[in-house]
């Protein structure tokens, strides 16, 4: 980035490269699409999203029943099963086995929970408590970890760079107003997404 570059440009650039990631390309390749340094991409992302944690080493080893039965139960009394399986230093997969052995319910994968049940929790991520929405809805880190896309994720970069400028325009104007003037024209954008960008071009001090 030069100095040359005015605000708005600059603002226009960000909301770019955040579309560009959201949409799962590389920081280096989204630097080398844009001409900008890998530097600038990282600190957008760094607003956009947060780090991946780092996952911890699994090692192996024989379990007694006795020792199954007790992670077993640390998982009915609330404990998560990622937190549960990362301390024993097992797979997930395993303590989900177990738990059937012993008739304990397993958090829900993805493909367990309906759609309707799917965009409540995705709403319900851009203000509250991660584990205690996992606690609720029953679901595993890895369906949690899916979730966690942005609701504005779904919509493609033409539909995203009509509701930047609608949301720049009128900033103050409540989601449904904004999706009423976008079938206007032709897009059929869910209230949830227009939140959920609203709330992204926020973090970025774009509106």
């Amino acid at each position: 980035m030069t100095d040359s570059n005015s605000q708005p440009e600059v603002d226009l650039l960000k909301i770019e490269l955040a579309i560009e990631l959201d949409q799962g390309k590389s920081v280096s390749e989204v630097a080398d699409n844009f001409g900008v340094t890998t530097a600038f991409v990282k600190a957008v992302k760094k607003i956009c999203r947060d780090e991946i944690p780092i996952k911890k080493k699994i090692k192996t080893r024989r379990f007694t029943e006795a020792e199954q039965t007790l992670l077993v139960e640390r998982l009915a009394i609330g404990e998560s099963l990622e937190d549960i399986a990362a301390e024993a230093g097992i797979k997930e997969s395993t303590v989900r086995r177990w738990c059937k052995k012993h008739g304990v319910s397993v958090p829900r994968n993805i493909e367990q929970i309906n759609l309707t049940e799917q965009n409540e929790i995705r709403e319900l991520l851009e203000e509250h408590d991660q584990t205690e929405i996992a606690k609720a809805y029953n679901i595993s880190r890895d369906a949690f970890k899916e979730l966690q896309e942005p609701l504005h994720s779904m919509l493609d970069v033409e539909t995203l760079s009509y509701l930047f400028e609608l949301l720049r325009e009128r900033p103050s104007a409540s989601d449904r107003i904004l999706c009423e003037i976008a079938k206007r024209v032709g897009l059929d954008i869910p209230e949830s997404a227009v939140g959920s960008y609203r709330k992204r071009l926020k973090l970025l001090d774009l509106i």
